[in-house]
């Protein structure tokens, strides 16, 4: 896959034009990712980090954390699940597979421990925890089931687990109008390598019935109605390449021409979310939880 190093705009004609790279063979679905966030540490914070930041409360009230709690943040990032968790007084870590994502947590929160980590193999006592969170990890695991094994092993008896993903495009402003934009200007099957489904656990039911084989009760699936704001429509594409890895992936597998068209049909596609001097798109997630009894 070809990897965009960085954006530059051509401003006479509003185009965003992406530099390439030589690609990297024969790398599979989880080391891409975990090169694509090493890489991506900072511009995930200050593009997306602004609208997943949003949903470290949801999580730590879905898992009822509260002084005392000993919890786990999976795939923590940035780190603003366990700096949340840390302030209002829990035991907090969190594990990122990514070292930068490691390093720009303990910059930015001192006071919360982070540590490198697999999310699929973790590195803890059987019920160490009271409560594992994972923000938007799942999306990123080529074994999505085993990370959620791993997490209900970790916890001890009445613990609790919540994780958020992405909704689908039909209710998603954003995914839509990209992958729209994909899908009439391009391909969506470009050769990347084997990765499950982005949207599988956004379905209700496949999430009930995954927790539930693990072991999980009292599973509950909601939604949080998060929002994007940006200030020009040409952020709409930028965002892509700077902090996602599996959608940029898609992206850098099509022609230039291809990728042209697409990159000026999201920005099309945008102005029709302006709002007052910038740009808001919905952004919702879906929250799902259960109890280990």
């Amino acid at each position: 896959m070809a990897r965009i190093e960085h954006i530059r705009r051509r401003a006479a004609q509003g185009v965003v034009e992406a530099v390439m790279t030589e690609p990297e063979k024969g790398a599979s679905f989880k080391e891409l990712e975990q090169q694509g966030w090493t890489s991506k540490a900072s511009g995930y914070a200050a593009w997306l980090g602004g609208i997943t930041s949003g949903a470290a409360d949801p999580l730590l009230d879905a898992t009822h954390v509260t002084r005392g709690t000993r919890l786990l943040d999976v795939a923590s990032g940035p780190g603003y699940g366990a700096a949340r968790a840390t302030a209002r007084g829990a035991t907090a870590i969190g594990i990122d597979f990514a070292p930068s994502m490691v390093e720009h947590a303990r910059r930015h929160f001192p006071q919360t421990q982070f540590a490198e980590g697999d999310a699929e193999n973790l590195a803890f006592d059987d019920g160490s925890f009271n409560a594992v969170i994972c923000a938007f990890g799942l999306l990123h695991m080529a074994e999505p089931d085993r990370a959620i094994a791993e997490a209900f092993r970790v916890l001890g008896a009445g613990g609790h687990y919540a994780f958020t993903v992405w909704s689908t495009p039909d209710r998603h402003e954003f995914f839509e109008l990209v992958l729209g934009a994909i899908r009439e200007h391009g391909r969506l099957d470009v050769p990347l390598p084997p990765a499950p489904s982005l949207f599988r656990f956004s379905d209700p039911v496949e999430s009930r019935k995954v927790l539930a084989s693990t072991g999980f009760d009292a599973i509950t699936v909601t939604e949080i109605p998060l929002v994007w704001r940006c200030a020009s429509a040409q952020d709409a594409v930028e965002v892509i390449y700077k902090s996602t890895v599996r959608t940029a992936m898609l992206l850098e597998q099509q022609t230039a021409e291809e990728r042209q068209r697409i990159h000026q049909a999201i920005m099309d596609g945008a102005t029709r979310f302006r709002q007052g001097g910038g740009y808001a798109m919905a952004f919702p997630a879906v929250l799902v939880a259960g109890h280990k009894s």
